[in-house]
């Protein structure tokens, strides 16, 4: 029988296993210090392909196995970066660095977590040869993983940078460079000894790795440290270090040596960090862009990647399709193209539009909906209202939205080409709290249109309400319609609303979800009879997923006859994201995505053949912008109705005229842009260009609770100013740092569970963190959303360069 490491090591003596090492031990002793830290999450932001358990070596009858995370498929094989995991030598695994290898991958390098043997199981220099033949191993097999064996780094943390280094300095023809991030180059060092030789200790991490002390092994613990194989040969290195410098003792020796033969070697300091800050954040941010710099540098940078792709690049697709704010999302397919609309609620411009030839890759194509109607009344931010849940519709040879203002009625606007122009809108049903409108033209010529109700305006709700509706969608034809669906009269049912309406070989189908957006499930109803009687079935519920409230979307078929179902799940900071689930027939009934153990009642999938066979092309909605072309794009929309003179685009830049000075909630000049993925950093670079103090330029996050930071001028000096504003609370304003220059470059990091973190570089180079993280709060209905802004006197502006958003 053999072992895997894990597995042996369960079986040593409790003497020979230290304690164990891993994020959730150091967390433990991190916790009181910095209480605004949280574990990194290793779930992979982009289009990952994790290869578990994959042998590369034995040793007896221990395997020794490495996790592989590949990049989605594309035609340049990866770079590669091997990692070496810490725990002095003696402990840990190779699962501590599942977070940094993902991350790695989504920006397109392929990441390989090795195990190694511990010094309970075999003394130096076994650790050093295995992470050797894991390198060579993976440089034999690169062509069956996609892998460039001319493109090999390596880099570690703590002991695993010291093994890293070491297998860097003496192995330089198969790696090209190495990062070594807090980890020892020179065990011999006056501070490396102090800690390392401690007699206290008995036996310190490395006297037992190397079988005694360091005048016991004086050869070994010297051709241990990787200072002592530097030459001319060796690859770059990078440093990454926290603000403890025992753990790198040695550093600025090889540094110096390493560009007396000039090599390249750099260092980035993160201060005020504690040893193993890349298994945490706010940390492992900085970590990832240090090594993706360095890297890319010396390796050659991978494709720029998507925050998130759906599209796994091997006939599969995994949820959510979006992961944005596209809430309610409609979907229906004319000829071969699919095509989506979205609620955008307050902000302008509104109805988004999307298209997809597999329903899996959707491209943001523009909006129906220029500004809100009445102009004058949107203004102003109006937080909920707006544009609520649309309805989707091809008719007569040309696209139909119907669309719900909660506050006027429903309205209606029309199109022969789905990006427009778009008709006006025309309110074809007057009244408060009228919402989620359905139409159908029936096969005798007969139009209808099935809608919910808001209990917030209407003072009921959890029915559904059919009208008649004339064929030409101008006008309606009965008083006050028929309540057809009655939720009161369902056991359990609350808040029955979101219905969209169907004809299916004689049976009319309303899909509705009930029970609320975070909590619900959804249902479908049939009647031979469009007024009814209907018969009532739950068909999608969370059941034992993760995916919470499935809700409200869109039946699609596609032309080879197979069934899908379109559904959002409220990830509250996050909005409201979009699933795909695979639908069939039984009984009449629909059953959506897998079954589930209660009969009839389908569960979520997260990952599942896509719908459509062939190759398509990958499609993202566009996030960010480099601001070169003549107009903003479609991922922009404002927090209000847009004035045409608050911006100019031109040069390779956006100038944001600065506007009066408000409450960032209060301000309809906030250029938005949704959240793109559960992790993900945006960096803008602004120039402000001040006439007097108070003037600012400001990047943030918008919500409930607003959070920004910027550029502001005070007393004449270009300074950064955070200023954070609770829900219905006040605005608290904090004054920076003096900048060199009105301008910065301002990031910010989304991490695991919408956690936010701030930081600033004056001059393009290291960031400097700003703050303490924060979870962003979500917005009325919406999603929280990154927010970009000016104020001040007339005439003051801000220049955009960019805003770029990575995995």
């Amino acid at each position: 029988m053999r072992l895997q490491l894990p597995a042996l090591l369960a079986l040593l003596p409790l003497a020979a296993a230290a304690q164990p090492y891993n994020a959730e031990t150091t967390y433990r002793k991190l916790a009181a210090d910095y209480p605004f830290i949280r574990i990194a999450a290793s779930t992979a932001p982009g289009p990952v392909q994790v290869r578990k358990d994959v042998v590369y070596a034995r040793r007896g009858d221990l395997d020794l196995a490495l996790d592989l995370y590949l990049p989605g498929p594309a035609r340049q094989a990866a770079p590669l970066v091997v990692l070496v995991h810490g725990g002095g030598w003696r402990s840990g695994d190779r699962s501590e660095m599942a977070p940094l290898a993902a991350r790695l991958a989504a920006r397109g390098y392929a990441a390989a977590s090795v195990s190694y043997r511990l010094s309970g199981q075999a003394r130096y220099p076994a650790a050093v040869d295995d992470v050797r033949d894991a390198v060579a191993w993976l440089r034999a097999n690169a062509a069956r993983f996609n892998l460039d064996p001319g493109r090999v780094a390596i880099a570690g943390g703590s002991a695993g940078g010291q093994i890293a280094s070491l297998v860097g300095m003496t192995d330089a023809g198969a790696l090209r460079a190495v990062v070594n991030i807090d980890g020892l180059s020179d065990f011999t060092s006056t501070e490396a000894l102090r800690h390392e030789d401690d007699p206290a200790k008995n036996p310190s991490a490395a006297g037992a790795w190397f079988g005694g002390r360091y005048a016991e092994q004086r050869a070994l613990w010297h051709a241990a440290s990787p200072i002592a194989h530097v030459d001319k040969a060796s690859p770059p290195v990078l440093f990454i270090v926290s603000g403890a410098p025992r753990f790198s003792a040695g550093r600025e020796a090889m540094s110096a040596k390493l560009q007396g033969h000039g090599i390249l070697a750099e260092t980035v300091a993160l201060p005020g960090t504690p040893h193993a800050f890349w298994l945490f954040d706010p940390w492992l941010a900085p970590t990832v862009d240090a090594m993706d710099d360095f890297l890319g540098r010396v390796l050659g940078k991978p494709p720029a990647r998507a925050p998130w792709s759906p599209d796994l690049g091997n006939g599969r697709y995994r949820n959510p399709i979006l992961h944005a704010d596209y809430s309610d999302p409609d979907v229906i397919r004319v000829g071969d193209t699919y095509y989506m609309v979205a609620s955008s609620f307050a902000n302008a411009p509104g109805l988004p539009l999307l298209t997809s030839k597999d329903m899996v890759n959707w491209e943001l194509v523009g909006h129906a909906l220029p500004r809100l109607v009445p102009v004058a009344a949107f203004a102003a931010p109006q937080h909920g209202k707006g544009v609520w849940a649309p309805c989707l519709r091809y008719h007569d040879g040309k696209f139909w939205i119907f669309y719900p203002d909660p506050d006027q009625g429903v309205f209606v606007t029309t199109s022969t080409s789905f990006t427009g122009p778009w008709s006006a809108p025309h309110l074809i049903l007057p009244g408060k709290g009228i919402i989620d409108p359905t139409p159908l033209w029936d096969d005798d010529g007969q139009a209808w249109l099935l809608h919910a109700w808001a209990e917030s305006r209407a003072g009921f709700n959890n029915v559904l309400t059919l009208r008649r509706m004339a064929p030409d969608g101008r006008s309606l034809l009965d008083e006050g319609g028929k309540v057809v669906i009655d939720g009161n009269r369902l056991p359990a049912y609350r808040t029955l609303e979101g219905p969209k309406l169907y004809k299916k070989d004689g049976w009319y189908y309303v899909f509705a979800p009930a029970g609320g957006v975070e909590h619900g499930w959804q249902s479908v109803f049939r009647s031979r009879s469009i007024e009814g009687p209907y018969e009532d079935r739950i068909v999608l519920a969370q059941s034992t997923t993760d995916i919470n409230g499935p809700h409200q979307g869109a039946w699609v078929s596609t032309p080879e006859g197979t069934d899908w179902f379109f559904h959002f799940q409220d990830k509250r900071a996050y909005g409201r994201v979009v699933h795909l689930q695979p639908m069939r027939w039984q009984d009449g009934w629909p059953l959506i995505g897998a079954p589930s153990s209660a009969p009839g009642v389908g569960q979520p999938v997260l990952e599942h053949a896509k719908p459509v066979a062939g190759a398509f092309a990958r499609r993202e909605p566009a996030v960010g912008d480099e601001f070169d072309g003549s107009k903003l794009g479609p991922q922009w929309q404002w927090a209000g109705n847009w004035q045409a003179d608050w911006y100019a685009i031109g040069d390779g830049k956006l100038r944001l005229m600065a506007q009066p000075s408000a409450p960032l909630r209060q301000l309809a000049s906030v250029l938005t842009h949704k959240f793109v993925a559960p992790t993900f950093s945006a960096t803008a670079s602004v120039s402000l260009d001040a006439l007097r103090d108070g003037d600012q330029a400001g990047f943030g996050i918008a919500g409930l609770a607003d959070n920004w930071f910027g550029v502001r001028r005070v007393d004449g000096a270009a300074r950064i100013v955070m200023v954070r504003c609770g829900e219905g609370g006040p605005c608290v304003d904090e004054v920076g740092p003096v900048l060199p220059r009105f301008d910065a470059r301002l990031r910010i990091d989304v991490t695991d569970g919408a956690r936010v973190a701030f930081s600033y570089s004056p001059d393009g180079g290291r960031f400097v963190p700003l703050g303490a993280p924060f979870e962003a709060r979500m917005g009325r209905w919406v999603g929280a959303q990154l927010a970009l802004f000016a104020t001040g006197a007339p005439g003051a502006q801000a220049a955009i360069d960019y805003v770029r958003i990575t995995p």
